[in-house]
């Protein structure tokens, strides 16, 4: 993996810049199909509240946020 210094550094180095993902509605959302393995922000996903969701190739799937990563 080759390190974008115009956005950060990427491994053992942190980025210096937030990543900003596409924003979309429930109602704007783009085909699951079209982007499969893709992340995007919904501002209004979870029950009207924002989220983070991402395509399986068939549906967008919310992200729990706050929730720590697990190894199982």
């Amino acid at each position: 993996m080759q390190n974008d210094p115009a956005f950060g550094q990427i491994g053992s180095k942190s980025l210096v810049k937030a990543l900003r993902l596409s924003e979309y509605t429930v109602a704007t959302v783009p085909s699951a199909a079209e982007y499969k393995g893709r992340l995007i922000y919904v501002s209004n996903g979870a029950a009207g509240s924002p989220c983070l969701a991402y395509s399986n190739g068939t549906s967008w799937l919310r992200i729990l946020l706050g929730a720590a990563v697990a190894t199982s």
